[in-house]
Parts: structure tokens; C-alpha cells; sequence
């Protein structure tokens, strides 16, 4: 289940975000939902999400035909109660920022399993220097 707190301003999200990562939550467990981009460069470097609700040209026009709403688009994947999407809904065309945190529950061993970049190099038997033949 989506846990989730409402900012009035950027400072307010940032310190929302802090508490967030404080009380155990990873970066990649926190998107930060908002009407315009933000003007911090906080969320930049790190797996923090930031969706701004505003989208391209091209999204305002996709949603005019489809019907959909960004806000509701932007909230539909936490299954927070009908009620509450409308509230956070409000929130969001006032500008205030939702800070959302849902935690991770998949495990992603598979991870160190089959990816490459974790083989360690004493498992790696074939050496350049025992290539023969033409590289191309």
C-alpha cells in the first residue's frame, strides 16, 4: 500500500523526501508528483522520480482524445480510494506537490545472477594475450 504526504512548496517536498529516506524508504520507493517541473535540481542525480503532471504537447494531446486527466493518469497506479484520488487530484491543480512512497516488495536477485557487469574477474579464464587470429 501507497503511503503518501502533501507539500505546499519545494522546500516543503525536499524535507518531505528527507523523512521519507530517514525512516527507511529507498530512492527508488519515492516519486515526487507535481503540476509543473520543479525548479530543484535535488532529484537529479539520484532514483528519486519526479512526474510532472503538465507533460509535452503531444501528452495534452494524446489525453484530449483519450479523455484522461494527467493527475488522474499520474495517481492511478497507487490504488489509493476514489475519494482520495480526487482530494490529491485537487491538491495537485492548486500546486502543491505529492511525495509518494510505496515500498518494494520484488526481489531482484536475478539481478547479480544474470548480468555480466557482476562476474568477478578471477572467473574470466580467457585472457586478451591468448587471442589468435585477425580482431575485426
Amino acid at each position: 500500500m501507497a503511503d503518501f504526504k502533501v507539500a505546499r512548496t519545494e522546500e516543503d517536498a525536499i524535507e518531505v523526501v528527507d523523512s521519507f529516506l530517514r525512516n527507511g524508504y529507498k530512492e527508488s520507493e519515492i516519486v515526487v508528483i507535481s503540476k509543473e517541473k520543479l525548479k530543484t535540481d535535488r532529484f537529479n542525480d539520484c532514483q528519486i522520480q519526479h512526474k510532472s503532471t503538465n507533460g509535452t504537447v503531444s501528452d495534452k494531446f494524446m489525453r484530449m482524445f483519450i479523455g484522461e486527466d494527467a493527475e488522474g493518469a499520474a495517481l492511478s497506479r497507487y490504488n489509493f480510494g476514489e475519494e482520495q484520488t480526487e482530494d490529491l487530484k485537487q491538491d495537485l491543480n492548486n500546486n502543491k506537490i505529492v511525495v509518494v512512497v510505496q515500498k518494494d516488495t520484488i526481489k531482484h536477485g536475478e539481478v547479480t545472477q544474470n548480468n555480466a557487469a557482476y562476474v568477478e574477474p578471477s572467473t574470466d579464464k580467457h585472457k586478451p594475450s591468448e587471442h589468435k587470429g585477425d580482431i575485426e
